[in-house]
């Protein structure tokens, strides 16, 4: 059920069946999990509650990530928070099988949301809320297209102390 394809992988739907004990592995793992804002163990019931908000209304849009080669979900890409009337949506990104981490599917991933997002929704600014440390999300973003519009500073707690947020960035007239 391939939705949108590129060279390495396809994003659809994350269906109810891909809740499952490998994506709950994946969320209650520090290391893939260590860059994101919800710090604390999730149960199946709270993850198909997330499923249940991310799904059921217009104002979000979660893909299941997979590739080509073995047709295999190893992450998803969302769209959050769509403001229909300026067209505006945020994103995040989660590659939980760590084998695919350092091969191109995030940017790959990215590019197919951004075409979809600007081709098909008509949005027409993307963003992404990104830790100052997480220098293979910022690299992946940039090499996305997207670019770094502005810094909130000691806006994350993470390891001890308070660090930036750093807002990239793409509009539809450039990608």
């Amino acid at each position: 059920m391939q939705f949108i394809k590129g060279e390495k992988i396809y994003l659809r739907p994350l269906l109810r069946t891909d809740l499952n004990d490998i994506y709950l592995g994946w969320v209650n793992d520090a290391e893939v999990t260590k860059f994101m804002i919800r710090p604390f163990p999730l149960t199946m019931e709270e993850l198909e509650g997330y499923y249940e908000d991310m799904t059921q209304t217009n104002n979000n849009v979660i893909f299941a990530i997979c590739t080509i080669s073995s047709d295999t979900h190893i992450g998803n890409i969302t769209l959050n928070d769509i403001n229909w009337i300026s067209r505006v949506a945020n994103t995040g990104i989660m590659i939980g099988d760590k084998i695919c981490w350092h091969e191109g599917v995030g940017t790959e991933a990215t590019r197919l949301l951004v075409y979809y997002a600007f081709n098909t929704l008509n949005l027409r600014k993307i963003w992404a809320g990104v830790n100052e440390h997480h220098n293979n999300s910022l690299h992946m973003y940039a090499k996305a297209g997207f670019f770094p519009e502005a810094k909130l500073c000691c806006e994350v707690y993470y390891r001890g102390a308070y660090c930036s947020k750093v807002i990239m960035s793409i509009f539809k007239q450039e990608a």
